[in-house]
């Protein structure tokens, strides 16, 4: 495509706010500015004060937050007059770019359709695992999804799968809703892809990997720590939100299982206290410390300092960390099968199962054998520039073009 574009983009999380979705967004936004397209991103608020951004329309949000603590942006009609006050003020828009599923995802598909404009849906979360594993109320909270969101975008049938429980059905109802309602899908890979299509999505889906800025890359990428020496504790990075399905909890046992490592935890969240309480009961604030919230170059420059990245999570799509450590060479240590989608042949060790032992287990084993370590990275090496967000725009762009032209 060589036309420029003007491309407005849809998501319940502010650019200026932390996680893999915003990272994610944030390289996709610069990728296509830097090719000469124009972006507008319709966002839910950030928390606290942010500086503001031409670039940027913030919705109205209600006077509740999500678990995670960010505001809530329900499609509502004030925020429906503020996102056509900008179509019209910003004119032309040519694609909507929905990268959620809630209040601001829909609101962007429902603006597509007022506008008669293509649409692109982004899909990555695995909202049906979350609930079902981790919700305090699965079936109340599924069920309040399902009908919050069947207002706005409804969906008259959605066919059975054996597979799925009650409350998996009705989680997955949002999901496969927002994805028939617009005219091209993206994920991130091909096991989510599956999931979508076994569930009756007959919209094209199209398989695309997120990325990182490339300069971002080349301003950090260098040569690795060498393996920590065998008297010397194994280093390990966790890094994510603080949050129950991310299970730093789990992650903090695991290290107190293992004399011989010590573990650095990036992030923040609703269970920052807990994690602190955890360490201190345990008696291990020398091995295990809370960096809280950082920006992604110090979470690479991080990983170049560690032995291994341990991924506790067991309900990631793709996950950015994963794609932060393969790019930087870290090891990865990861228990949820499909994971293995992105995880490079030989680069990680698959647990046997999420279990706290089956983490110690593979911990303990590399502690006392090292020469793992250098063969992972190896491993890694090969695959170092496949997160690069150059290497995924262009795919991007083919899917802006037949959502345009069909």
């Amino acid at each position: 495509m060589t036309d420029s574009l003007h491309v407005a983009i849809f998501t319940d999380f502010h650019p200026a706010t932390l996680g893999g979705v915003q990272t994610a967004m944030r390289s996709l936004c610069d990728a296509l500015r830097e090719l000469g397209h124009r972006v507008t991103v319709f966002s839910a608020p950030a928390p606290g004060s942010v500086p503001s951004d031409a670039n940027t329309v913030i919705l109205k949000s209600v006077p509740f937050s999500m678990a995670n603590g960010l505001p809530v942006v329900l499609p509502t009609r004030a925020n429906r007059r503020l996102i056509d006050a900008a179509f019209t003020e910003r004119a032309p828009i040519d694609l909507v770019h929905s990268l959620t599923t809630y209040g601001c995802g829909i609101s962007g598909i429902r603006a597509a359709r007022r506008h008669n404009i293509p649409v692109v849906q982004t899909m990555q979360s695995r909202d049906d695992t979350v609930i079902e594993k981790y919700s305090p109320s699965p079936y109340l909270a599924a069920l309040t999804m399902r009908l919050l969101h069947g207002w706005f975008v409804p969906l008259r049938t959605q066919p059975a799968y054996d597979g799925d429980t009650r409350t998996t059905r009705l989680a997955w109802r949002p999901m496969i809703a927002q994805a028939q309602a617009t005219d091209r899908v993206i994920v991130p890979t091909h096991h989510f892809a599956r999931r979508l299509a076994d569930r009756g999505v007959d919209k094209p889906i199209h398989v695309v990997s997120n990325g990182i800025d490339d300069a971002l890359l080349d301003s950090l990428r260098g040569t690795a720590d060498s393996v920590t020496e065998m008297d010397a504790p194994l280093r390990a990075l966790w890094c994510g939100r603080l949050s129950p399905e991310k299970r730093p909890l789990e992650a903090i046992e695991v290290t107190r299982l293992v004399d011989d490592c010590t573990l650095d935890i990036y992030g923040s969240g609703a269970l920052a206290d807990s994690a602190q309480t955890a360490i201190t009961k345990a008696e291990l604030a020398h091995r295990v410390h809370l960096h809280g919230e950082v920006d992604q170059p110090e979470v690479l420059r991080a990983m170049r300092d560690h032995d291994l990245l341990l991924l506790t999570s067991d309900c990631d799509t793709q996950g950015m960390v994963l794609l932060e450590a393969v790019a930087m060479g870290l090891p990865i240590i990861y228990c949820d099968p499909e994971l293995s989608e992105t995880v490079p042949e030989d680069g990680g060790i698959q647990t046997l199962d999420p279990s706290v032992e089956s983490f110690a287990t593979v911990l303990k084993d590399l502690a006392h054998n090292r020469s793992r370590l250098p063969q992972m990275r190896k491993a890694l090496a090969a695959h170092a520039d496949e997160p690069r967000q150059s290497r995924h725009i262009t795919q991007i762009l083919s899917v802006y073009t037949e959502a345009l032209t069909t």
